[in-house]
């Protein structure tokens, strides 16, 4: 990926801004545009989350104030109506006041859809007026179009993770003078011993595997007998809530671990909810009215009597889980030699198929029906689609996930996406995006050493960023793609990273262990108990502690003697 500061020179960024100049106040700082009305933005959430805008007294006069109220992992922002006249040479620049836990994040996107983003975490931050300049390289590519910043058509700033707050924002705009940026250049901050050779935990290798823990097992069997009256379905941390992309991840490790007794109760739930009378808009079914929909991502485990769990308000049934679901069916027709499950995989397959979108590159599955079914949200994501490509040729559909991995090279590219995009790539395309590995395994905004339970521990977060948090899933996907890929020293040390985390668990009754979803509640993770089991960690435990690929469905050439 070219630097940013380097496209900064070969393009003029220009659409002349329509709107008429809003005088400066006294003693003011000056920019060249001020954008602090509220009519210069329109306020968007993903849906469930909160977000109101409004004008208030700020540093110089009028300010923009956003109170938001943010559900996990959701976001709100403001989108500028009007284009941007940005050429790089003067900064974009703001006055910033903040009650927050969470992250604003300052986008710029151009006329080709692509994304570039700089994150500003909030917490404990900018509780007094502090002036932000940010130039064209203090920002990351982060998705959509390509990698080289063209003409500005959009400039956003959103709210990210969990919680509530209010931000207040002053004399937005661009400045009509040279500022010293406010951070350093964006990009990757490579480890100066990230090729240090040898064993050990500087060199991020180990030459044994330690064995698993079979009370994490004994976890999640738990989760499943306790969930709800039937025993089918695993909740996500012990709780009400069922998701499917977790519960399909379950009916793997049961396959994996051979006990199809388990595994069938989880598989036997969604066949039966592929019931094409149903009218009930809320229901788990993948169909609504005859049509095929799709499941939600997830239920409240407060069924009747018929088992009849409903989904939360405003769900999505994204298409990840979709693909997830159809793996598993096919890992239990794979290991069982059985076709119990043909039919629920074929109506799997064919909402994929239908959800197919061709695009300048091959093509992408679109992301299937959000907010509670009252749109269909046709953009194409990275990570659902590496899913979708997996499902595809494990069903015999080579041609369509060609298609889709000709858009995931064209679209996936820079240092800067979600870990999953690096880590579930390489477990789907095996040793020739092995290289892809090293982007984020060198990169320190990704790859966090940490103090638990007195020894260090090396993980990851889930994006590039300076907070101090490792993500537990993000573990054990890079442990299973660096076995994938036969890397056997580096897969055993971080699935061996593990064994520091582990955390005594009671769960119905029974004693188990388990793992938290992050290793504290930094970046927008305040819903997280740092001391509550959750259940995709334990699965992804599992995985690593088999050498297991699941998106391919095998254990690692590494070791012949784990096939």
């Amino acid at each position: 990926m070219k630097r940013i500061s380097v496209i900064s020179q070969r393009f003029l960024l220009g659409a002349i801004l329509s709107a008429a100049f809003c005088a400066l106040p006294p003693h003011a700082e000056s920019v060249e545009m001020a954008w602090d009305s509220a009519d210069f933005w329109e306020a968007q959430n993903d849906g469930a989350s909160r977000i109101d805008l409004s004008v208030t007294e700020g540093k110089f006069g009028a300010a923009l104030r956003i109170r938001y109220s943010l559900k996990p992992n959701g976001w709100v922002q403001i989108r500028k109506k009007t284009p941007v006249h940005f050429t790089g040479q003067f900064p974009i620049t703001f006055w910033i006041k903040a009650e927050s836990p969470s992250v604003l994040e300052v986008k710029l996107e151009d006329e080709d859809g692509s994304n570039f983003i700089r994150r500003i975490p909030l917490k404990d931050q900018y509780k007094n007026w502090a002036r932000v300049a940010l130039y064209f390289n203090n920002f990351d590519y982060g998705w959509g179009g390509d990698d080289k910043l063209g003409e500005v058509k959009n400039i956003y700033f959103a709210v990210s993770g969990a919680g509530a707050g209010t931000i207040y924002l002053d004399q937005v705009g661009i400045s009509d003078q040279k500022l010293e940026a406010t951070f350093l250049p964006a990009g990757p901050a490579l480890d100066p011993d990230r090729a240090l050779p040898g064993l050990g935990f500087r060199q991020r290798r180990d030459d044994q595997l330690t064995p698993e823990d079979p009370m994490v097992l004994e976890w999640i069997k738990a989760n499943q007998d306790t969930s709800s009256p039937e025993k089918r379905l695993v909740s996500s941390m012990g709780d009400n809530i069922a998701q499917t992309f977790n519960n399909a991840l379950c009916a793997m490790v049961f396959i994996l671990k051979k006990d199809k007794e388990r595994a069938e109760r989880i598989l036997d739930y969604y066949a039966s909810a592929m019931k094409p009378e149903n009218s009930d808009p809320t229901l788990q079914s993948f169909f609504y009215r005859g049509k095929a929909m799709g499941f939600f991502q997830s239920i409240q485990l407060t069924g009747d009597k018929n088992t009849a769990y409903h989904s939360l308000p405003s769900d999505d049934r994204w298409v990840g889980d979709m693909a997830w679901l159809l793996i598993a069916y096919k890992y239990y027709e794979k290991t069982y030699q059985s076709k119990k499950y043909e039919l629920a995989a074929e109506n799997l397959k064919r909402l994929l198929i239908s959800f197919f979108k061709p695009d300048r590159v091959g093509g992408y599955v679109q992301s299937g029906w959000s907010k509670g079914d009252s749109k269909f949200h046709e953009t194409g994501y990275g990570e659902p689609n590496i899913d979708c490509y997996s499902a595809f040729m494990l069903t015999g559909e080579k041609k369509l996930a060609d298609e889709i991995k000709k858009w995931l090279d064209a679209t996936l590219k820079g240092p800067n996406l979600p870990l999953d995009n690096y880590s579930w790539r390489v477990l789907a395309f095996g040793p020739p995006a092995a290289d892809v590995l090293n982007t984020v395994e060198h990169d320190l905004r990704f790859r966090k050493t940490m103090d638990a339970n007195g020894r260090k521990v090396a993980g990851f977060y889930h994006s590039p960023d300076d907070i101090k948090n490792i993500w537990l899933d993000g573990i054990g996907h890079m442990s299973c793609a660096f076995f994938a890929v036969g890397n056997l020293e580096r897969g055993n040390f971080y699935a061996n990273q593990y064994d520091a985390l582990l955390m005594d668990q009671e769960i119905g009754g029974r004693r188990a262990k388990g793992f938290p979803y992050t290793l504290n509640k930094l970046g927008g993770n305040e819903w997280v108990d740092p001391h509550k089991a959750h259940v995709s960690v334990s699965v992804w435990y599992i995985f690593a502690k088999n050498r297991f690929n699941p998106l391919t469905l095998m254990k690692s050439d590494a070791d012949p003697s784990l096939k």
